[in-house]
């Protein structure tokens, strides 16, 4: 299925991803060079980890003996030499992949879209000493580390689909997110809510690990350390939605995603941000969390209890029973300046019901830019948060 980040798409990256061929270096042997363009910064070490390359040599032997090949590439000022050495047996073609680790601190500096310098050498072995084949350099426009990319050209007219890695964006381990925790553990008190009493529960925020609990229980109690989140940023951190203009889904179109350490110290976020924010907070206490996306918004979602239950539409291998609206609980995060909790819950539920049938649509082309977003298997298919 189209919206599943799984092996074989991993693979179709590693190749297509931006790829800009470069062509033929070695015109006796038929070698290939193809680099990947743009560059998304945010997205670098879930590629890194995903085994994604950021240059692919394809190498060929047409002789009676073993090549020896070695790859080097880097980018100037951003990275230190990545090395990757192969030996190719005779009549045989190779991709040699190779990540580049870069510099996080001169990563993390860059503001706005710019260039990187890609160089790279080629060398073979003769027997005694390694000879250059090819030492070339190209030009690399990437994105800064708040940008998010919907799509990117894959090199051949058509476009990848890298919704999914909004996922990185949502950052349980940031200092800002702890934070924010410690503030909403004085909202779990009787006085916001009396089923906090009811539940045994009393300042503290203990997700899933909470013991056996019945089913209706669960949607009640995740419901309640929701709404600890929820009056935190509305009374403690007075947040308040921000309208500024979004792009979903259009390949070439980009946009600045703020980090939550952001959005608590401006209190004000879009539609995106603010669901950001809340993912954060509720992956942070260990609670399953979504985002929801459609053409021109965007919203957070959280499953009640701990059982497991695949998102429609992703890899199942095991038969895990798949998940259902019944299962989720939706806040619309933009409502969190000016209404209560329970009114930002019912109008996202809402909203949530009507487009179910369009997150489960995989064959109607207006579906694609509906989607459930599912960080828990966003982690498990590495991608990984930006901090």
């Amino acid at each position: 299925m189209h919206r599943i980040l799984s092996v074989a798409l991993i693979a179709l990256f590693a190749l297509t991803l931006g790829c800009t061929a470069i062509g033929d270096f070695g015109e006796e042997t038929g070698d290939q060079i193809a680099i990947r363009e743009p560059y998304p910064l945010a997205f670098h070490t879930s590629f890194y980890s995903q085994g994604i390359s950021d240059i692919t040599f394809t190498l060929h032997n047409s002789g009676t003996d073993d090549r020896i090949i070695r790859a080097s590439a880097w980018y100037d000022e951003y990275s230190s030499k990545a090395i990757t050495t192969v030996q190719i047996p005779p009549g045989e073609t190779i991709d040699l992949d190779v990540m580049i680790v870069l510099n996080e601190e001169k990563v993390r500096a860059i503001t706005t879209t710019t260039l990187f310098n890609l160089a790279w050498t080629v060398e073979e072995w003769d027997g005694d000493f390694w000879q250059t084949i090819e030492e070339e350099t190209a030009t690399i426009e990437v994105y800064p580390m708040d940008t998010m990319v919907w799509e990117i050209s894959d090199g051949e007219g058509g476009s990848i689909d890298t919704t999914d890695y909004i996922a990185v964006f949502v950052t349980p381990q940031a200092p800002a997110v702890r934070e924010l925790l410690v503030a909403s553990k004085e909202y779990v008190d009787p006085a916001y809510d009396p089923m906090y009493e009811t539940l045994g529960l009393s300042r503290t925020l203990a997700g899933y690990q909470f013991g056996d609990l019945p089913e209706e229980a669960w949607y009640i109690h995740t419901g309640l350390h929701a709404k600890a989140i929820y009056n935190a940023l509305r009374y403690t951190y007075d947040v308040r939605y921000l309208d500024m203009t979004v792009s979903f889904g259009k390949q070439g179109y980009v946009q600045r995603v703020n980090t939550p350490e952001e959005s608590l110290r401006s209190t004000s976020a879009n539609c995106v941000d603010g669901s950001v924010l809340f993912a954060s907070a509720l992956e942070a206490m260990g609670i399953h969390s979504y985002l929801v996306l459609t053409p021109t918004h965007a919203y957070v979602a959280w499953k009640h209890d701990p059982r497991p239950a695949i998102t429609p539409g992703y890899d199942n291998p095991d038969g895990i029973p798949l998940i259902t609206p019944d299962d989720l609980t939706a806040l619309e995060t933009t409502m969190i300046g000016d209404f209560a909790f329970g009114e930002a819950v019912a109008y996202a539920n809402e909203q949530l019901r009507k487009d179910w049938d369009l997150f489960n649509d995989f064959e109607n082309p207006d579906a694609n830019e509906y989607r459930l977003i599912d960080i828990g298997y966003a982690r498990e298919e590495g991608i990984y948060p930006l901090r």
